[in-house]
């Protein structure tokens, strides 16, 4: 009988032994960062509904009515915490952007698992497991976990790149030109509005779009993301984003 009550006690530690295993495994693999996933997470911040079209209708239900973005725009995740991750005390801390809503910078400090549950808490309105698949959820805690950047290390109080434009023109030269030329404006992301509104116009007005276009690539094209796919720094995108403000 003692022989017997020895043998299930072994066996109960050992199943417990292998669902910990398991646990563990089931762990290792949410928070285990692969260079894919940042970027896919860095463009569905951008802007998801290009890499998953959805029938959205009306505004993001945690949108402020007084806002002026209404609409598909307040369901961008950049629209609320901003390009600079710093929501209300940054870019968007007034304008025709400004929500009141904070950034998602501190949150990187978070448990992966609630940086995950937070984008299906549809107790709190904002799930997004309806319009995105689970593959998407996971690459966009990865990127707010361990893809964003802090703005005061590439751009001052006026928005100036903290980079090397030499190195930048070079990498620019290497990596951008083929789509941008030389000059930056050989896509006018505007269509001619106002002038041309190419790599300069943007790398000047909005240094923090830029930045995070520079690394991660733009949703819907075949811009790369130069951290990824170029294999580049973060000291290298600073250069690049150095570069771009002096052209003219």
């Amino acid at each position: 009988m003692k022989i017997r009550q020895w043998h299930k006690a072994v066996m109960v530690l050992a199943l417990m032994a292998l669902g910990l295993g398991l646990g563990c495994v089931a762990a290792k693999k949410v928070v285990t960062t692969k260079p894919a996933d940042l970027k896919h997470g860095g463009q569905l911040y951008d802007k998801w509904m290009k890499l998953r079209p959805a029938k959205l209708e009306g505004s993001h239900p945690l949108y402020p009515a007084e806002a002026k973005k209404q609409g598909e725009s307040s369901w961008r995740c950049k629209e609320c915490h901003g390009w600079d991750y710093i929501g209300d005390k940054g870019r968007y801390s007034e304008g025709s952007h400004y929500t009141g809503i904070t950034g998602v910078y501190d949150a990187r400090s978070k448990p992966t698992t609630e940086l995950y549950a937070a984008l299906r808490d549809a107790a709190a309105r904002h799930s997004f497991a309806e319009f995105l698949t689970e593959e998407d959820l996971w690459a966009l805690t990865t990127f707010l976990k361990e893809g964003l950047v802090d703005i005061n290390t590439v751009i001052d109080a006026a928005g100036n790149a903290k980079g090397d434009p030499v190195n930048g023109k070079a990498l620019f030269a290497v990596h951008c030109a083929g789509c941008h030329d030389e000059d930056g404006d050989a896509i006018d992301f505007k269509d001619k509005k106002d002038g041309i509104q190419g790599v300069a116009y943007y790398a000047k007005g909005n240094p923090q779009e830029t930045i995070h276009k520079i690394r991660w690539g733009h949703p819907g094209s075949d811009m790369p993301s130069m951290l990824v796919d170029a294999g580049l720094s973060e000291a290298e995108a600073r250069d690049i984003l150095a570069y771009s403000q002096t052209l003219k």
